[in-house]
């Protein structure tokens, strides 16, 4: 039995990151707290899910950074929570995932 639990929350701050751009939210993805980035990563999952009803106009542009963060140096429950965005909302090409998948976290592709 695993008893590893996470709690998550986001805040408005989350929101107006979210809400800011491409920019903010590297700025977080980039950043060294771990809790930071879970909740940020909860926070976009309710402005990408379209039941939602919220129209981004950079959400190319958060999928794209999403995709390249599967590359950067997270937690591997960081990574898969990006992948499990870039799953359910993603609507452009993954070309970056597509030329470079071996050098992906193998328990990525366990999933």
């Amino acid at each position: 039995m695993n008893n590893d639990r996470r709690s998550v929350f986001y805040n408005d701050a989350h929101a107006r990151i979210v809400e800011n751009g491409v920019d903010t939210i590297l700025a977080v993805l980039d950043g060294d707290n771990i809790s930071e980035k879970e909740s940020l990563l909860l926070c976009l999952d309710k402005y990408l899910d379209p039941y939602f009803g919220y129209e981004l106009p950079h959400a190319n542009e958060i999928f794209l950074l999403l995709e390249k963060q599967l590359f950067e140096d997270h937690p591997i429950f960081i990574k898969n929570d990006i992948l499990s965005l870039l799953e359910l909302y993603c609507t452009i090409p993954l070309h970056y995932m597509e030329k470079d998948l071996s050098q992906i976290d193998a328990s990525l592709s366990k999933r």
